[in-house]
């Protein structure tokens, strides 16, 4: 079973206005990848956003980075939290995985 399923569906909240666009790039790369453990999918989300930002992907309070290719428009173009990350995309995620 592939990893992309967990990303099968959307939040109805998010943080930033990139967060969804975040959301779609892990589950592209997702298609070609098999189920994982939790862990390893919260080490995998991390190092992605690294990789794109050029941050670490923390809680720290307030802390977001603005990655051009998901800057589509308005005010927090961009933007992906860290915050929503790390207290609802990755809990909502690992706990997806559990289902399989």
């Amino acid at each position: 079973m592939k990893l992309s399923i967990i990303f099968e569906e959307k939040p109805k909240r998010w943080g930033f206005r990139g967060d969804p666009y975040f959301w779609d790039y892990l589950k592209e790369l997702a298609e070609n990848m098999e189920l994982i453990s939790p862990d390893e999918l919260e080490d995998w989300i991390k190092k992605e956003y690294l990789s794109l930002s050029g941050k670490a992907l923390t809680d720290t309070y307030n802390d977001f980075a603005v990655i051009k290719q998901f800057a589509h428009g308005g005010m927090s173009s961009g933007g992906v939290d860290n915050k929503w990350w790390m207290e609802e995309g990755i809990p909502l995620l690992k706990s997806r995985l559990t289902t399989f």
